[in-house]
């Protein structure tokens, strides 16, 4: 065969042993240089801590008399008057007033058989939010305060806002509806997002977040589970 083709080189063998070395040793500085980070996902709600309240005007019988002392987008504060009760055959008369401030919004007909009755709403002015995490229970062990999150919302596509970031400062014991809750401290105190986009507080968001256990090499996930 070696008549044929004739010998190879001592050269080559020793090039091609070299280069490959080099090769394999640049894989394994690379494997456990570059990192990824594992993560747990978990749903996000955004809620303002300021809710708006609501006021269900219905009408059970004609005698019955709403009188509004509010009109659309009126200011109110604490103690003012709504509207009254008025029902003649019962003798009543009664005062609803608002046990919050914020603006009034009202919106007549409840749903199509219901055309007649009215929802007074009272919104106020969102100063501050708390941000929830809900995941599952299973795998739950692994998440612990202080490691870092990474939320992005819905209404706002991380393309043009970028996402929020912040730590997990309170988990609680218990699970709710069969999910682990538990709350974030963002570090910054408004919604700024890494691209310095500040999102309007809203009275309710959700969205997605990545709770970041550790920063693992490629090596780390490949062999992980073999070296001690």
């Amino acid at each position: 065969m070696e008549e044929i083709i004739g010998r190879v080189p001592h050269w080559i063998t020793r090039w091609g042993v070299t280069i490959l070395f080099i090769v394999s040793v640049i894989g394994v500085g690379i494997s456990n240089t570059i990192s990824f980070p594992d993560s747990v996902s978990a749903e996000v709600l955004i809620q303002a801590k300021e809710q708006p309240g609501k006021v269900l005007l219905k009408r059970d019988d004609a005698n019955q008399e709403f009188i509004f002392h509010v009109k659309e987008e009126d200011w109110v504060t604490p103690g003012d008057t709504l509207f009254v009760h008025k029902n003649d055959s019962k003798n009543i008369c009664e005062a609803i007033t608002t046990p919050m401030a914020g603006r009034v919004f009202i919106a007549k007909g409840i749903d199509a058989s219901n055309t007649q009755d009215y929802v007074v709403w009272v919104v106020p002015e969102t100063t501050d939010f708390e941000i929830k995490l809900l995941y599952p229970v299973k795998g739950s062990g692994r998440i612990i305060l202080g490691q870092e999150v990474v939320i992005t919302v819905d209404n706002y596509p991380t393309a043009d806002f970028g996402f929020l970031t912040g730590k997990i400062t309170k988990i609680l014991p218990v699970p709710v509806e069969g999910k682990v809750q538990s709350y974030v401290t963002l570090d910054t105190k408004k919604l700024r997002t890494n691209l310095g986009q500040e999102l309007p507080i809203k009275y309710s968001m959700v969205g997605k977040a990545e709770i970041i256990l550790e920063n693992k090499t490629i090596a780390g996930r490949i062999f992980g589970n073999i070296m001690p």
